[in-house]
């Protein structure tokens, strides 16, 4: 007798343990932000990815970007999008892209900062 009630219990232990390690689970997922355009602001599906160049070299922390748009909005603009530039909020016309930075950050993420449209970042003549 004494060892069944051992057995229910630790059985009890165990599904609670599973069922917490699952809400855990559910809540990381339920916290990640989805990806958006920063040209049009629609929303990336999985899979989707913007349109863009990264310069080289590769094995640095920062590389230059360029960032054409989204496959909404690059090259053909779906109707009701608007392209506009996140830094100086004017239109972006279909044949211009934005200048961003990449960050390679540890453990193979990365993050893009956006540094402004062809209108308002031009480049250094150095």
């Amino acid at each position: 007798m004494g060892i069944a009630v051992c057995v229910i219990i630790a059985l009890i232990v165990w599904i609670l343990k599973y069922y917490q390690n699952l809400n855990k689970k559910n809540t990381k997922s339920k916290n990640l932000q989805p990806v958006k355009c920063p040209i049009c602001d629609s929303s990336l599906y999985v899979g989707e990815n913007l349109i863009s160049k990264v310069y080289r070299p590769m094995n640095v922390p920062d590389q230059l970007m360029v960032v054409m748009g989204c496959p909404r909005c690059y090259p053909k603009c779906q109707p009701g999008l608007k392209r506009i530039c996140p830094v100086c909020h004017k239109p972006i016309a279909q044949d211009q892209s934005l200048t961003a930075r990449l960050f390679n950050k540890s453990l193979g993420k990365k993050h893009v900062h956006v540094i402004g449209c062809s209108n308002c970042h031009k480049p250094r003549a150095d």
